[in-house]
């Protein structure tokens, strides 16, 4: 271990030489056009070591047992651990967790005209960081077809393109082997369960409801949700924690199936990352001996109580000419049964491509 002490700020810091050698940023170790490294782990000496060392202002320079030299910045050398990433995860760009309350007093931050929208780089920030912050908003002012319904979202996002296309069209026509193809009624769940890697938002757009009544949609805040679990259920959120539940999509010539725990934290700071569910697509449950059931299923019980719950659910009409987009690892959606013709446009977004945009305009690290 290397005892580092920055001139500026007096910290100390032990670090690991060689973590220090294989994080040189000179040309000859970085290609500083791509930001790849240019070697294999491998190239390194086991037992690579610091021969020299010496400070400059805010830089330290190494000459190593291998022969290479090495300049590094010092706030780089200390801002690069863990003690500092737990740090900046934990002040990083606020979430909002929102009941029905909560929301509607903040409807008007998550509503963007999609004139603005094309027109303003600014604004389509300002629709990322909302996103970010509350996990919904809405795209007004967008013609009603399919396809300005793509125009729009593709102003802010690439697609993801699963079975069931990129963009996708649903109406009570039984084109897949999916609840949301039918008038019935649709509790609150997360989509793509069954995906190793579920999209990462969702969209829908209400192109056409006649004849008929009902199709009202809910939203529910998971991150609200599951904040409430853990401060009246801590034993059932440590079981929805660790429990792994499969999910399963069955159609002709499609056969998907993934299992994952219902809450999946980040290991570093315990915070939310994903909630994953969806009573509908569970498959047959056959990750827990017998013995554990009951346990299991009682904490399950407790978490959908609390998504039920009327001050938790954020219900309104969604009309033609709005899309809601919204961020399917956080927010819960769902459906009132209807009558009539009602049809409905929608697409995904892949998580990393979220949170990349997010990452290139500032909002998240």
């Amino acid at each position: 271990m290397l005892l580092l002490k920055h001139p500026k700020t007096g910290e100390s810091l032990e670090i690991n030489e060689f973590w220090l050698r294989d994080h040189c940023r000179c040309g000859e170790c970085l290609n500083l056009e791509t930001n790849q490294r240019r070697y294999d782990l491998l190239d390194l000496p086991a037992d690579v070591r610091v021969v020299e060392s010496e400070y400059k202002s805010d830089k330290f320079s190494v000459r190593w047992s291998d022969g290479h030299q090495s300049s590094y910045d010092l706030d780089f050398i200390f801002d690069s651990q863990l003690e500092r990433l737990i740090s900046r995860r934990s002040k990083s760009t606020s979430l909002t967790p929102w009941n029905r309350s909560i929301v509607l007093q903040n409807e008007r931050h998550l509503r963007f005209s999609l004139p603005q929208l094309v027109a303003s780089d600014e604004v389509s920030k300002s629709l990322v960081a909302a996103l970010v912050r509350y996990g919904i908003v809405f795209i007004d002012d967008v013609a009603a077809t399919p396809t300005m319904t793509e125009l729009a979202l593709r102003c802010v996002f690439p697609l993801m393109k699963t079975f069931f296309g990129e963009m996708w069209t649903f109406s009570d026509k039984q084109d897949h082997a999916d609840t949301a193809y039918t008038k019935l009624y649709l509790g609150s769940h997360t989509d793509n369960t069954y995906f190793c890697d579920a999209a990462g938002l969702q969209a829908l757009h209400c192109i056409e409801h006649s004849g008929g009544t009902g199709g009202e949609n809910f939203f529910v805040d998971g991150l609200h949700v599951v904040h409430e679990l853990r401060r009246r259920f801590p034993n059932a959120y440590d079981v929805l924690c660790l429990v792994q539940v499969p999910g399963e999509y069955i159609e002709e010539g499609e056969h998907h199936s993934f299992t994952a725990p219902i809450i999946r934290v980040d290991p570093l700071n315990g915070d939310l990352v994903q909630l994953r569910l969806n009573v509908y697509d569970r498959g047959v449950f056959n990750t827990l001996p017998q013995s554990s059931m009951a346990d299991f299923y009682d904490s399950l019980r407790q978490l959908l109580q609390i998504v039920r719950e009327e001050q938790q659910q954020w219900s309104l009409k969604l009309l033609p000419g709005s899309i809601v987009l919204f961020d399917n690892w956080r927010v819960l959606h769902g459906r009132q049964a209807y009558t009539g013709r009602r049809t409905m446009s929608g697409a995904y977004v892949q998580r990393t491509d979220f949170l990349s945009k997010a990452r290139v305009l500032g909002i998240i690290e």
